[in-house]
């Protein structure tokens, strides 16, 4: 999907952006686009931890088994080569 679409913000933020961008020497437009695709990252991160966390649960995992699952892959690594 290409083009271009507006986006509504307020006033106040429109104003706070537009500073940002002249700091940084680029449009607002550009620091928009920035922050949006950040967000992107971060729900597309928020998915993968909830996949993990729910994948812990099914196989009985919690956070005191990591260094000694991690020490046993690391082993089974070496062993391969």
């Amino acid at each position: 999907m290409s083009g271009e679409k507006n986006v509504a913000v307020s006033g106040e933020l429109l104003e706070q952006i537009t500073k940002a961008a002249q700091v940084q020497g680029k449009t607002p437009d550009e620091v928009a686009e920035d922050a949006l695709r950040k967000y992107l990252g971060h729900v597309r991160l928020d998915g993968l931890s909830s996949y993990g966390q729910a994948q812990a649960r099914r196989l009985g995992i919690n956070e005191s088994d990591i260094p000694r699952l991690i020490s046993e892959i690391r082993a089974t690594l070496k062993s391969d080569r």
